[in-house]
């Protein structure tokens, strides 16, 4: 009977453990299955909404185009430059801009890094924008990474004079999203500014040209009832090296503050002579913040959306 209660015990100990196994194998399938529908969920999910928002920002391009008009004189003629300081009509004769059309639309593609603090990481970044001239109107939209791998992915946006900016995390979980008050002054001046990569736009009507000495001069913008100004520098070249403004809305101080972009390198698109490479500083009492550094790749006049 010893020998029998043993053997009984050992056959029924094997058995408990066979059972213990499967049972603890079913478990971790079940786990293992539970994970991956979950992560299906996620990654279907996001898919859904990176969809939903790169329709939305397709829409809000495809909008501000449609609302360009034909800029009038369609022709940028030397005697449009009447009256101009001398550095500018330099720079818009220099730069090949005279004699050819003035764009309707404008899309520049250009990438880089970009800072979301002064104690933030450089992210990089590639974005696109469009430009119409009749109205004024801009529109930016970029994707960042952090992490390498996190996209950020938003647009900033001037149309109608109102500013307005939105950025997602992994396209779902909003960032910022913001319109009007003193984003109109700073988009304003944004797009002042971005006339460089189709210097025809500085001449239109809603610009203002004020002579400071021979290396730059004052560029006003008016519209949608804000004004804001900006110091352009010319090399003798007639190239656009730098510009300044010393009060430009920052949205996150929430105050004007000193502005500049130094422009390092020029190339040719289409036949017209643009900034390609630079930097975005903001010229803080305690220092400089530089947030943005650029690379153009590409400037289109007048392609369509998509072209």
């Amino acid at each position: 009977m010893p020998t029998f209660a043993t053997r009984s015990g050992t056959s029924t100990g094997a058995s408990g453990g066979a059972g213990g196994r499967r049972a603890h194998g079913r478990r971790e399938q079940i786990v293992a299955g539970t994970i991956a529908v979950l992560a299906a969920g996620v990654v279907t999910v996001l898919a859904v909404a990176r969809t939903a928002f790169s329709h939305e920002l397709s829409g809000e391009v495809s909008d501000l185009i449609a609302a360009a008009r034909p800029v009038e004189p369609p022709i940028l003629t030397d005697g449009a430059l009447t009256g101009l300081p001398e550095p500018v009509q330099r720079w818009l004769r220099a730069s090949g801009a005279v004699g050819r059309p003035r764009p309707r639309v404008v899309r520049v593609q250009y990438d880089g890094d970009f800072r979301l603090g002064e104690d933030q990481p450089w992210l990089p970044y590639t974005s696109q924008t469009y430009y119409t001239t009749n109205p004024p109107g801009l529109l930016w939209t970029v994707e960042m990474r952090m992490f390498g791998i996190i996209p950020i992915v938003g647009r900033d946006r001037y149309r109608d004079g109102e500013g307005s900016i939105k950025m997602k995390v992994l396209s779902l979980v909003p960032v910022a999203n913001k319109t009007g008050g003193g984003l109109n002054q700073g988009t304003l001046l944004r797009y002042l500014g971005e006339t460089i990569w189709f210097p025809a736009g500085a001449v239109a009507p809603y610009i203002t040209w004020e002579p400071r000495d021979a290396e730059s001069a004052i560029a006003t913008m008016s519209y949608g009832g804000v004004i804001a100004s900006l110091t352009v520098f010319f090399d003798a070249e007639g190239r656009v090296v730098r510009e300044e403004a010393t009060a430009r809305y920052n949205d996150a101080r929430g105050r004007p503050e000193r502005w500049s972009i130094p422009i390092t390198a020029h190339g040719r698109f289409g036949g017209v002579e643009v900034p390609t490479e630079g930097t975005g500083v903001w010229n803080y009492d305690t220092g400089d913040f530089t947030y943005i550094r650029w690379r153009v790749s590409d400037v289109d006049y007048d392609v369509p959306q998509g072209g």
